[in-house]
């Protein structure tokens, strides 16, 4: 689309770019005011030495310094300009807007700043004292070390964490409060020294020591790489700037070692795996800890289907028609054998399964271990019995088969009888 032959598209990104630079351009007037003879008027660690004001001339003097190091001076009438650099980017300029007799004399002058965020400014005012009443501040500079008296160790053992700080900048870190987050895979096994919520200074110059603020053991539970994470601090300088410093991370190396598990092993066999109905047969369970830690309330349940029949067994709970066995403990190296028996109901093909549920200490952790998982045991196969083939057939085919066996019986008797 165009109008009056021009894009519109064209016409939007003008537009935008007015925009963004008038905003970068904008100007922002931090101070309007009467400032007296040998005032000054300091922004951050740049100061406006007001030195002299002539009211019979309508001028003013001035000289602007960066610290101690001067970087302009000259003289202004009223309602005359003059500006220098700030910072890396930044514009400052004066302007004269009136000029006052008295006893000092006085003149009333605007302060603007542009290409600068005078949310940065974290020292805007008049010096009453002039130059010689400007504080500086300079960048405190922490260094935060975060060191371990160990980088492997195994499952169970323990690392001693040690903390400090030390300021390499130039001015002083006031208000300097630290954080240490949480570690996964370790646990916190003491606490050795651990500063105050905020320390009120740490002193900068290569005489003044490190500050301890961290010492504390950890106890590894996971075997892995891990790294530490590092220790934050936020602080601010004489003037109120805020400033963020972080530890180094350190690399711990952990290997499986002085953990505790138990590993409940169970095994399920059958003494006959096909059956004639109403037959039954007999399953062997063992239950076994391989592990090194004694598992607790070890619970197995076997899962018989329809078609088949729980007989009974020794040391067996009866749940709902499902054998379960439960032990309070078992011991690591030790076993337990169980014996149940099954009648065979319906003629089909079945699965037995069977869920183990255990728990158990580490040694490492508070909470305990729970474990759990399924199985598939045996198949067990039913086929008919030798007499099922009675139930299958009417009384009219069972009744003369009954008493033509009667009669061959009998006859059978007497030819043995006349024999002899």
């Amino acid at each position: 689309m165009k109008v009056k032959g021009v894009d519109v598209t064209i016409l939007f990104a003008f537009s935008i770019l007015l925009i963004t630079g008038s905003t970068a351009c904008a100007e922002s007037i931090v101070y309007e005011g009467d400032i007296e003879e040998g005032q000054a008027y300091q922004l951050n660690n740049y100061v406006i030495d007001f030195t002299d004001i002539f009211p019979e001339a309508n001028t003013v003097s001035y000289y602007v310094y960066e610290e101690e190091e001067e970087i302009t001076n000259g003289l202004m009438d009223v309602n005359e300009s003059a500006e220098f650099d700030f910072e890396e980017e930044g514009k400052v300029q004066m302007r004269v807007k009136s000029v006052h007799s008295g006893s000092p004399p006085s003149a009333t002058i605007e302060i603007t700043m542009s290409n600068y965020s005078t949310e940065d400014l974290f020292v805007n005012k008049v010096i009453e004292e002039g130059r010689s009443g400007a504080t500086y501040s300079g960048d405190p500079d922490l260094v935060i070390t975060k060191t371990v008296d160990k980088s492997e160790i195994k499952v169970g053992e323990n690392i001693t964490v040690t903390v400090k700080a030390r300021n390499a900048g130039n001015d002083t870190a006031n208000n300097v409060s630290f954080t240490d987050p949480k570690q996964e895979h370790f646990v916190l096994e003491e606490t050795i020294f651990e500063t105050s919520s905020e320390i009120p200074e740490i002193n900068y110059g290569e005489s003044v020591p490190e500050t301890l603020v961290y010492m504390y053991k950890l106890k590894a539970t996971d075997a892995g790489t891990f790294e530490l994470k590092a220790v934050n601090a936020s602080y601010i300088n004489s003037a109120g700037k805020v400033y963020q410093s972080s530890s180094n991370i350190p690399l711990i190396n952990v290997s499986e070692g002085n953990k505790q598990v138990a590993k409940v092993e169970a095994t399920m066999s059958i003494s006959v795996s096909s059956l004639e109905r109403n037959q039954e047969t007999t399953s062997i369970i063992v239950l076994k800890n391989t592990g090194n830690a004694p598992a607790e309330a070890v619970r197995f349940d076997i899962f018989i289907p329809e078609g088949l029949e729980y007989a009974g067994g020794e040391g067996i709970e009866n749940v709902g028609g499902n054998p379960r066995i439960y032990l309070e403990t078992l011991q690591t190296n030790n076993d337990k054998e169980f014996t149940y028996n099954l009648k065979g109901k319906e003629v089909g093909t079945y699965n037995i399964s069977s869920r183990l549920s255990y728990e158990y200490s580490d040694g490492i952790n508070q909470e305990k271990i729970k474990e759990k998982n399924e199985s598939a045991g045996f198949t067990v196969s039913v086929k008919e019995g030798k007499f099922d083939f009675i139930l299958k057939n009417p009384l009219y085919i069972i009744i003369p088969l009954i008493i033509l066996a009667a009669i061959g019986f009998h006859l059978y008797r007497r030819h043995r009888e006349y024999r002899y």
